[in-house]
């Protein structure tokens, strides 16, 4: 079966189509505008946090070498068993268009009292447990921002690619397209014009006959 030639009707449709495209191209432009601001802010206070929990860590480092030194390993024993293991709950976030989870401890910390006895062993125990619970709540920080990076760079990937997509292939064709259907209407357009002239100059030679 051979195709149908274009008309006027399917020009005006691709021609909707294609303003369509654009228009959605320029919102996802926008989407893309905004997620890389995100990321560059969320980035900052990346380094920031992480910087910060870095900082943390060579403190539980140093209080961690002060207890084992100090109360020996049997106190660090005591102390890991006395400390509950925490459950993990999750929320759902969204933000432009892009859901990403965040991580949180149902339970705090135990307070000193319910960990071990003071009598029986030095301050730098008690130091010990106030570095980790100082680090506790920039851990989850770090993890969240962390997360929340990962999941804005993947959507920030899928947004260049659709509109990469977009403006290199989809937009292109379609503008290809409709140049074939002005190209095809204009040369009918012509051919008719021709074909009226010389039908009306042979209907004026035989009416001077």
């Amino acid at each position: 079966m051979s195709r149908r030639p274009p008309t006027r009707d399917q020009l005006l449709e691709l021609k909707r189509t294609i303003s369509s495209m654009k228009k959605g191209k320029e919102i996802l432009e926008k989407k893309r505008d905004a997620l890389l601001q995100m990321i560059e802010s969320d980035r900052k206070k990346f380094r920031e946090v992480r910087e910060t929990f870095l900082k943390s860590c060579a403190k539980i480092y140093s209080s961690y070498a002060l207890a084992r030194l100090h109360d020996g390993e049997a106190s660090i024993s005591l102390l890991g068993i006395s400390i509950p293991l925490n459950k993990v709950d999750r929320s759902i976030n969204q933000a432009m268009g892009c859901k990403y989870p965040s991580f949180f401890p149902s339970g705090g910390f135990p307070a000193t009292s319910q960990l071990y006895d003071p009598m029986l062993f030095s301050l730098y125990v008690d130091l010990l447990i106030q570095d980790l619970a100082e680090a506790k709540e920039l851990l989850w920080e770090y993890i969240n921002l962390h997360v929340k990076l990962r999941s804005l760079e993947r959507e920030l990937k899928k947004t260049l690619l659709k509109i990469n997509t977009m403006e290199q292939n989809l937009i292109p064709q379609l503008e290809a397209e409709r140049r074939q259907i002005v190209f095809y209407l204009n040369e009918r357009e012509r051919q008719e014009r021709f074909v009226t002239k010389s039908w009306m100059k042979k209907r004026e030679l035989k009416g001077g006959n």
